[in-house]
């Protein structure tokens, strides 16, 4: 899965000599949007793209994928619009807002309106990915000027699609490790996210008869290989006189399975752009296209404040400020995204504790990290930042961000996985940071930059190798193939030298590079003991980064007791990601009690 194997023209796409400005946060019928313009070196265009999100796991993994296409178009003149629906993602939702399949449509409508008014263009293509191209036709019904329609893997079935989302569901829990008791088996729930019951009530009124009113003379329709639901959909369009252009979604798979390694289908980034291109709207230039939007948008839903913004070098990052609405102390939490999940989090965790934090009067700072989620990349940087240095520099940019708006007071860092380990790093390097919050990292320092290959492949506990060894499944996978021998060879070989060396240290010291990496580690660690905010190492019970905190610290954490203001945290019977609610509730708990022993009332 390593980036330099994806095709060249993403590369290209997200690693060339231009910067990209993230898009402009945009507030429209009490939703959050961003909004692309069309480039300042094309001309603007009389077409416009919105953006119809799919649910779940499939939103998390089309997230940048989203981004980039809308970058591509910017750069062909066309602007664009995207945006959560209410009770997803970003979104911040009044407490009595009533969340079903209409109120998924309204809320594009108004997108389409929005997206008007921003870009001054009168025609519309409205693009739907999964359930969104649901949404996509059900929203054709009733918007004015519609360009086109974009349907890519569409959804129009709508109980047959809840059973699908149900093995789906069981797979992605599997895959992630969260133990079958644990699962969450509600209707519509996939990799801990839960879907609206309105949503799920709602759907059973999505079939393809539903969507015979549904009017667009132009359709770029993105079939799954092989998928019958997809051509008969195809070809029922098709009969309505609307002309089609065919497009096989060959890299679907890929892009969906999982954030991790994904791979963007280059093809894609061609063909759509030449459709719109064939689009009569497309031909007709705006002579005067309004202005960008200037500063943030805001939005207020019961005692919650959220700021939606760019920040940084060139306004290349955005981020998401949840405040008291009124009130609220000094400290702030800065919640860091992984290499793959944006600022939303896995299972919408970054939204829920943000918001939880800010009504019990703490403010939380979420954010993309460059080349994560909506935040374009930085050139130069490698595409896989999956536990990269480089994501340390944008934590200068948060800080420069919270002193100028008067969030001086202290701060801590929270991090996951590769999160953590940036969190660590930037929290032991900086004392601007009060402390951090690190859950499950696998490692708190490199002896060398990793390659997307050892990140991807973490080398599991010694005594995991053991106790997998002798079992039948194990067994199985082995003579099928399915177990990268050399890969497990190299795992357990690098968990016995880290063990060899502990060993050798007394002996041979600094000329061990594992003894040079161990003392920095125990300088990053009295470097944290010392700050005003307490540090928290956070793991699941049986997570592959406990053995690297054996290794620095004992088998029984002994060495820990030399930093009385670091404490270690172990949640049971949850997983890597901390998909099971209550898992995340303990979660909760920590984050919120450390930040308010560190916030004073302002």
């Amino acid at each position: 899965m390593s980036g330099d194997a994806k095709n060249g023209a993403v590369i290209a796409a997200e690693s060339g000599s231009e910067a990209h400005e993230a898009a402009y946060p945009v507030a429209f019928s009490g939703i959050m949007g961003l909004f692309k313009p069309a480039s300042d070196t094309t001309p603007a265009r009389d077409l416009a793209v919105l953006f119809l999100a799919p649910w779940g796991i499939d939103e998390l993994c089309t997230r940048k994928f989203f981004r980039i296409i809308a970058e591509t178009l910017a750069e062909d003149g066309i602007a664009s619009l995207r945006f959560d629906y209410p009770g997803t993602a970003n979104a911040l939702d009044a407490p009595e807002a009533v969340i079903d399949v209409a109120s998924w449509t309204d809320a594009a409508i108004a997108g389409a309106e929005a997206l008007r008014n921003l870009s001054g263009a009168a025609n519309v293509v409205v693009l739907g990915f999964g359930l969104g191209a649901a949404i996509a036709l059900r929203t054709s019904e009733r918007a004015g000027n519609l360009a086109g329609l974009a349907l890519l893997a569409p959804v129009v079935a709508g109980r047959r699609y809840l059973r699908e989302l149900s093995v789906w569901s069981a797979v992605v829990d599997e895959g992630v490790g969260v133990a079958p008791h644990m699962r969450d088996t509600a209707p519509g729930t996939i990799a801990g996210l839960s879907m609206p019951q309105g949503i799920v009530a709602t759907l059973s009124t999505l079939t393809a008869d539903a969507f015979a009113g549904s009017r667009a003379e132009h359709v770029f329709f993105a079939a799954r290989p092989d998928n019958t639901s997809d051509r008969q959909l195809r070809d029922r369009l098709a009969e309505g006189a609307a002309t089609m252009r065919d497009f096989v979604f060959r890299g679907y798979d890929k892009l969906v399975s999982n954030p991790l390694g994904q791979e963007i289908p280059a093809d894609f980034l061609d063909a759509f752009p030449d459709w719109l291109k064939s689009l009569a709207a497309y031909q007709a230039p705006i002579k005067n296209p309004p202005a960008p939007p200037s500063g943030p948008a805001v939005l207020t839903a019961g005692t919650i404040r959220e700021t939606a913004l760019r920040f940084g070098p060139g306004g290349r990052l955005i981020g998401t400020l949840s405040e008291p609405a009124t009130g609220g102390g000094d400290a702030t939490v800065v919640l860091l995204t992984t290499g793959y999940d944006h600022q939303g989090g896995w299972a919408r965790s970054g939204v829920d504790l943000a918001r939880r934090l800010a009504a019990n009067g703490i403010t939380a700072f979420r954010f993309d990290s460059a080349g994560v989620g909506d935040s374009p990349p930085v050139p130069g940087r490698r595409e896989e930042v999956l536990y990269d240095e480089t994501q340390i520099d944008d934590m200068a940019a948060v800080g420069e961000f919270l002193d100028d708006n008067g969030r001086t007071g202290p701060a801590l860092l929270f991090g996951r996985c590769s999160g953590a380990y940036v969190a660590f790093r930037a929290a032991a390097a900086d004392a601007r940071w009060a402390g951090c919050i690190v859950v499950n990292p696998y490692a708190f320092r490199w002896l060398k930059p990793p390659s997307a290959e050892v990140v991807n492949s973490a080398p599991r506990a010694l005594g995991d190798y053991s106790q997998k060894a002798l079992k039948l499944d194990t067994i199985r996978r082995l003579v099928s193939g399915d177990i990268d021998m050399r890969a497990a060879a190299r795992n357990i070989g690098q968990r016995v030298a880290q063990r060899l060396s502990k060993r050798l240290a007394p002996l041979l010291g600094p000329l061990l590079a594992t003894e040079r990496l161990e003392r920095a580690v125990h300088a990053d660690f009295r470097a944290l003991s010392q700050r005003a905010g307490r540090t928290c190492l956070v793991y699941s019970v049986d997570d592959p980064g406990l053995d690297n905190l054996y290794v620095h610290f004992g088998n029984a954490v002994e060495g820990l007791a030399a930093y009385p203001n670091i404490t270690l945290h172990i949640l049971p019977d949850t997983d890597h990601n901390v998909t099971p609610r209550v898992s995340r509730e303990q979660l909760f708990d920590i984050v919120e009690q450390a930040a308010t022993s560190l916030s004073r009332t302002r």
